[in-house]
Order: C-alpha cells, then sequence, then structure tokens
C-alpha cells in the first residue's frame, strides 16, 4: 500500500509569488519548531514544485509544517503554513492479480 500526502495551504488568501525556471530558491521547512529541511533549489517554475521538493526531503509527515521560502533571484521572500495529510492510494479497479 503506498501513502501519497495532500497538501492545504492555510494562509490562502496570501498572493502566490511567480518563480522562473532561472531563479534560485532557498526554502526551509519548520516543523514542531524545529527545522526539517533546509534547500537550496533552481529549476522550478511553481510554489508547488517547491514544496514537492520539501516533502521529498522529509519523507512521510502528517500535520502542520511552516514553508519559507527567499528567491534569490527576484528578491522576495514568503512564508506559508500547510497542512499535510495522508491520502492511501487506491488500486485501480478492472485489475486482476494472478499469482503463478
Amino acid at each position: 500500500m503506498r501513502c501519497y500526502f495532500c497538501c492545504v495551504i492555510l494562509n490562502k488568501a496570501a498572493s502566490m509569488k511567480k518563480i522562473n525556471i532561472n531563479d534560485i530558491i532557498f526554502a526551509t521547512a519548520i516543523i514542531r519548531g524545529t527545522v526539517t529541511a533546509s534547500l537550496r533549489l533552481s529549476g522550478l517554475s511553481s510554489v508547488a514544485d517547491v514544496i514537492k521538493a520539501i516533502k521529498r526531503e522529509i519523507g512521510s509527515f502528517s500535520g502542520i509544517m511552516t514553508v519559507s521560502m527567499r528567491n534569490m533571484t527576484q528578491g522576495w521572500s514568503e512564508q506559508k503554513s500547510l497542512y499535510l495529510s495522508p491520502v492511501v492510494a487506491k488500486r485501480p479497479s478492472g485489475i486482476q492479480l494472478s499469482l503463478f
């Protein structure tokens, strides 16, 4: 059984900053007051890509995480609170498994 993670951005009212593929992003994830990931990223084109990179780094986690991002190229920074919840992957119906 595989677990995937669903994330909900808690402060949706804040505007999403633009990220270009050539930008250098510094991202930090804080969980329960502890820095769990600190990354230097490039080649990404959205905030969603930054969050995916952080989730790959921290592994499985369920709960609230604060993500701080600094775009060194454009000179902006932003902080977001996210709620991560596990989502169990469903086996596609109509496939028969057989053992030989």
